[in-house]
């Protein structure tokens, strides 16, 4: 801590560059280990100090502070910490504002590392409302975050594939559903064409995270799904393959679904799959929804894609959450016997070898 305070005169704007550069690196490499970042954190001066440096006119050092940050808010206790750190500090009390100003600077040198700054931080159930109270204060900084997020090349020094993965952590949370379910600008259809980006996991990662977030909330079914195949064709494209299917089932499927070419790949990645399937398996709550998927042939392409994970894919949990979805699917109503399943009432011991039937399945015994 000592060693630390002696440095603190050498992390201030007005430093010699040289000393300034050499006490910022041995802060950065310190962030880089839970000790180093533990004796930080303990340092509010000093925490207040690297984030003044976000600012420098010397690239470097800007750049060289921000990733100290993004290091500092890993985890939630970090990223809460830096915050009230900063609170205390009329300098340093606009660390959520700053990096949203960032993020939307088309000329921001330093809009990616900022955007992972954000989303450490909206990991935090606290911080996320304080990012959308921010958001609040201008209507049209959602637009201009949703824009720069879905316009490919809105800032020439940055991909802000991060956006993603903040618009996520913000639907954790109903408000932050309803901000972008609800929203005037139809923000959700400018976010859903990435859920197959292949050229960023983090990026469709992210969307599809947000995809399942809205999934899991009942309230907003109905805007998913109404009058428009789009939120369906977003979460089956990916799962989809290329195979043939019969003229009556291509009759069933959107047409965005119907003969897809030899060369279509299906996500690689088998959490992403996993997240596209809980989604579905949301979708299948109630009795209206079902018979939609059900009519759109969500069974028929879930059938050849649990023939494909059953023989390529090989992942057991992605396999369990497909046959989830199939085994309510297949069923008529009269065997289902209810309109929501969410209301069904599980008895404990029935529920636990539930769960330890899957665990069974997952370990393929």
């Amino acid at each position: 801590m000592e060693e630390l305070r002696e440095l603190l005169q050498f992390l201030d704007l007005n430093q010699r560059l040289d000393l300034k550069a050499v006490a910022l690196s041995h802060v950065l490499s310190l962030t880089g280990s839970a000790e180093g970042r533990k004796l930080i954190l303990e340092f509010p001066e000093l925490m207040q100090a690297v984030v003044k440096l976000t600012t420098d006119k010397t690239h470097t050092i800007a750049k060289d502070a921000t990733l100290a940050l993004i290091n500092l808010t890993g985890d939630e206790s970090g990223a809460v910490t830096l915050h009230e750190a900063c609170q205390s500090c009329p300098e340093t009390s606009g660390i959520i504002p700053w990096s949203l100003e960032q993020i939307v600077d088309e000329k921001s040198k330093l809009a990616d590392p900022w955007c992972m700054v954000l989303s450490n931080l909206s990991r935090a159930e606290s911080l996320s409302t304080k990012v959308l109270d921010e958001i609040d204060k201008d209507e049209k900084l959602i637009l201009l975050l949703a824009n720069a997020f879905s316009r490919i090349g809105y800032n020439k020094e940055a991909k802000l594939h991060y956006i993603a993965s903040i618009f996520c952590n913000l639907t954790q949370s109903s408000r932050g559903r309803k901000l972008l379910c609800e929203s005037k600008h139809n923000l959700l259809q400018k976010l859903l064409p990435f859920i197959s980006y292949q050229d960023n996991i983090i990026r469709r990662g992210g969307i599809i995270g947000v995809l399942k977030n809205i999934c899991f909330d009942p309230v907003y079914h109905d805007i998913l799904l109404k009058d428009h195949d789009g939120i369906l064709c977003s979460l089956l494209t990916p799962l989809a393959g290329p195979e043939e299917f019969t003229e009556e089932e291509n009759d069933k499927l959107p047409v965005e679904l119907q003969y897809l070419g030899e060369d279509k790949l299906r996500e690689e990645d088998p959490d992403l799959r996993k997240m596209l399937l809980e989604s579905l398996l949301q979708l299948c709550a109630t009795k209206k929804y079902r018979e939609f998927l059900r009519s759109k042939g969500t069974y028929e392409i879930l059938r050849e894609y649990h023939k494909w994970e059953a023989k390529v894919g090989g992942d057991r949990e992605a396999l369990l959450a497909c046959e989830n979805v199939v085994d309510i699917l297949i069923r008529k109503e009269d065997e289902i016997g209810v309109d929501n399943i969410r209301d069904v009432d599980i008895p404990s011991h029935l529920g636990e070898k539930f769960i330890e039937d899957d665990k069974n399945f997952i370990e393929d015994k």
